[in-house]
């Protein structure tokens, strides 16, 4: 599993925008092969700072998810509405507990 996490600053002027988008594109990517989750958060002390969490079930499903023309667009319009972004990617394997 690939677990893939952004975290933000979202310039003032362009969050709602951003949020709005993330919201329409949220419903094609959980449509995405592979992936398991695609959750978007706000800091409770910083609303403009924003979360991003990823789960897909391989690299090779993330890789394709990245490619599409729909992120390729996406990435190159909203990249300027932020001050900041970090991205971590993980590869795991689930444990469950019960």
């Amino acid at each position: 599993m690939i677990i893939n996490t952004v975290k933000g600053q979202v310039k003032p002027e362009f969050k709602e925008k951003f949020i709005a988008h993330m919201a329409e594109l949220a419903e094609t990517v959980r449509a995405e092969k592979g992936c398991i989750a695609y959750d978007l958060n706000v800091d409770t002390e910083n609303e403009l700072v924003l979360f991003l969490f990823e789960k897909w079930e391989s690299k090779e499903d993330i890789l394709a998810h990245l490619a599409t023309e729909h992120m390729q667009s996406h990435l190159a319009e909203a990249q300027p509405w932020f001050d900041s972004l970090e991205m971590e990617t993980f590869e795991a394997t689930k444990f469950d507990l019960f």
